[in-house]
């Protein structure tokens, strides 16, 4: 962004309690921008950290022969249920 130029704004619509609740979050003198940023920052980061978790454990998983042959067993039951269920329908 070049220095002096105005930047674009608009305008989100919330309730006055969504607007409220994004108010009582704000830091001293922090404007509901900045508060809305750090929200989507942290959710971001979570989110992150979720998916990390999960392909952790999917790791730790794949290396359990016992957990190997309990997916390929669930699998194969689904499977055969999604079978069933598309005969049904003919």
């Amino acid at each position: 962004m070049l220095i002096g130029m105005a930047e674009n704004k608009t305008t989100i619509t919330t309730r006055p309690a969504t607007r409220d609740e994004l108010q009582a979050l704000a830091r001293p003198s922090e404007s509901l921008d900045a508060v809305i940023n750090r929200l989507i920052a942290h959710y971001k980061s979570a989110q992150s950290r979720n998916r990390l978790a999960w392909e952790a454990r999917i790791a730790a998983d794949r290396r359990n022969a016992n957990a190997v042959a309990w997916a390929e067993r669930q699998a194969d039951r689904l499977e055969a249920r999604l079978i069933q269920r598309q005969a049904a329908k003919e």
